[in-house]
This record gives C-alpha cells, sequence and structure tokens, in this order.
C-alpha cells in the first residue's frame, strides 16, 4: 500500500513537473524579445565615462546586449563645438515597449546632467541616446519616430550602425546599412576613436 502510494505521489509530482516546464516555456514565447539599435553620442569631457556608463545602464535595465560597434569620433553636426563627438550603436533585445525604451534612455541622459532637448536646436551635450530602430516597426508619435528620421543623412550614424548590422533593412527606405553609407551625402568627418589620444578628452 505503501508503495502504490509512493508511485502514485511521484506519479503527480512528474506530471505536476511537466506542466510546470510547459508553461514557463509558453511563457517564455509569449514575452517577445524585441531587437533595437540605440545611438550613444557625447562631447563633454570625459565623452568616454558617459557613453561607458550609458552602455552599463542599458544592460542593466533594457535588456541584453548583443552587439557594440567600436567608438568613432566626428565633427559636430548641426552647430560649432570645440570638441568632436565620441558615437557608438549598441543592440538590445529587450522585452520593453518603444515608449519604455525611451523613458529608460531618457533617464539616463537625465543622470548624465543632460539638459531636456530643444527641438531644432543642436548643443553639446554629455549624452545623447537615439532609438535608431525598434524591429522592423514604423512608428510615428509626436514623441517619437522610429526608424529615426536623420538615419540616412548623418555618416555618424551610419558607420558604427553599418559596423554591426551591414546587411539590415531599413523598413521605410528599403535599403540596407550599408547602401545607406554609400549613398550618404553627408560630408562631416567620421573616424574611429583612437584610445592613445584618450588624454586630449
Amino acid at each position: 500500500m505503501l508503495r502504490l502510494k509512493t508511485c502514485v505521489n511521484l506519479s503527480l509530482f512528474y506530471h505536476l513537473f511537466r506542466w510546470h516546464k510547459r508553461a514557463f516555456y509558453y511563457f517564455c514565447a509569449m514575452v517577445k524579445k524585441h531587437t533595437v539599435f540605440l545611438l550613444l553620442g557625447s562631447n563633454i569631457h570625459s565623452r568616454t565615462d558617459y557613453i561607458g556608463k550609458a552602455i552599463d545602464l542599458i544592460g542593466n535595465s533594457l535588456g541584453d546586449i548583443i552587439a557594440i560597434s567600436s567608438l568613432y569620433e566626428s565633427e559636430p553636426w548641426g552647430f560649432e563645438a570645440p570638441v568632436a563627438f565620441l558615437n557608438q550603436v549598441v543592440c538590445v533585445k529587450s522585452t520593453l515597449k518603444p515608449l519604455e525604451i525611451l523613458k529608460k534612455t531618457q533617464e539616463a541622459e537625465r543622470q548624465s546632467g543632460r539638459v531636456s532637448k530643444t527641438k531644432g536646436a543642436y548643443s553639446s551635450r554629455t549624452l545623447d541616446i537615439d532609438i535608431l530602430f525598434f524591429d522592423d516597426e514604423i512608428i510615428h508619435l509626436p514623441e517619437l519616430t522610429i526608424p529615426h528620421s536623420q538615419i540616412a543623412n548623418r555618416r555618424f550614424t551610419l558607420m558604427p550602425l553599418t559596423e554591426i548590422a551591414r546587411e539590415r533593412r531599413h523598413p521605410v527606405l528599403k535599403k540596407t546599412c550599408r547602401q545607406l553609407l554609400d549613398e550618404c551625402t553627408d560630408t562631416g568627418k567620421v573616424w574611429k576613436f583612437k584610445r592613445e589620444h584618450i588624454h586630449a578628452l
């Protein structure tokens, strides 16, 4: 009788285990992870510190970082400044929605001392984070446009983006990042960051 009871308990445990396992995998399948590309930028001392802290925050609060481009320097775009920008593109797998990602990136900018963004005016900044792509979605909201409206016009965006997403296709322009870079008419200088020059930042 005891042996029968033990067998029944083990059988019940086995079926419960299988049910929980199926439920776990079903839940994981329901929680879709989105592919998000972010552009980080800074031209205020210490640029490398601001970029590095932003990457830490992205990994801790947005999702899993699956690709990071090299660091690139570039001339300020749309205004003049004595210090070149440092830029990097990061690819993240995230369960967050676009506006949630926007909120967290804006919080990262505020934590770095960034003042509120002003439309139509460019200036030096401790940290700037732009959402370039969110899967292949096309989003037009008062506070957010995806894909970022200036991707095709900015060499400092396309060079690091192409490094890690050469064949990714722009959902609106229907061209790969490589094609957009080849066709980009932006004449601003962009070059890979050389760490031996870090003392000059």
